[in-house]
């Protein structure tokens, strides 16, 4: 039953924010503030989904453009990441998502950005632009680099372009650890604990560029791999308890 009104109220906010969206984004197409606006829209629906958003070590994000490594789990993370978008960030996403009836053409024109995965010489090729445009206006760039969810299985293996882009383009990559949510998430359950997602320090322009890109992409990898194992055991007990009652009631 929590599910099925879940369902309907989220269905209910989705149409109702998107058309705000689009219309927003119809008088103003591709403009900077859009995603930040969409972002602290779309995040609101958390707390429908009985999830607790925490947000922490916001001190790491620098003042200029930068690179957002994120770990991707589901789709949910639209609920729930996005209330951590800085704002002046667009993100990076696949060019089959422009597709996607309406949607697509409201994530164009919030100004986020289409890589083709699949043609090597197109994403090059988009990876340039946007370099250009992050230096020109300013703007910071938010990637998953697993390239697809995880599902809380643990991480990928992360595709390189988003650390090429921060080598050629002199930006630092900021990794953004996310607690795991999706293996205990739950529709029909009234309250699904607490996501914690936490910016870490830049990895600076000048340990991109000393060490073979192989070696800084295994590092981030570590880094946040380490990360979300430690947020993890920091929500044990507190989502083990919610598991443990969901238990003892059924």
């Amino acid at each position: 039953m929590i599910a099925i009104v879940r369902l309907i109220l989220m269905g209910v906010f989705i149409f109702f924010s998107t058309i705000i969206v689009f219309f927003v984004c119809f008088f103003r197409p591709r403009n900077i503030k859009n995603v930040y606006f969409s972002s602290q829209l779309y995040s609101k629906i958390s707390w429908l989904l009985g999830v607790k958003v925490t947000i922490i070590g916001k001190e790491h994000i620098p003042l200029g453009s930068c690179v957002f490594i994120a770990n991707h789990q589901s789709n949910y993370d639209i609920f729930f990441l996005t209330a951590a978008v800085p704002f002046g960030t667009v993100s990076i996403g696949k060019k089959s998502i422009l597709f996607f009836p309406f949607f697509g053409l409201v994530y164009w024109l919030l100004g986020n950005i289409f890589i083709e995965r699949t043609n090597k010489m197109q994403a090059i090729q988009v990876l340039q632009k946007t370099k250009e445009k992050m230096l020109k206006d300013n703007i910071s760039v938010w990637l998953f680099p697993e390239g697809t969810r995880n599902y809380s299985k643990g991480l990928r293996p992360f595709k390189t372009g988003a650390f090429y882009l921060a080598r050629h383009g002199g930006f630092p990559v900021v990794p953004v650890a996310v607690s795991n949510y999706y293996s205990y998430f739950r529709l029909n359950r009234l309250v699904n604990g607490e996501v914690i997602i936490k910016f870490l320090p830049a990895i600076t322009i000048i340990k991109i560029t000393s060490q073979p890109i192989r070696e800084v992409i295994a590092l981030v990898y570590k880094i946040l791999d380490n990360k979300i194992a430690e947020l993890d055991e920091m929500l044990r007990e507190s989502n083990g308890k919610i598991l443990k009652s969901e238990k003892n009631n059924s």
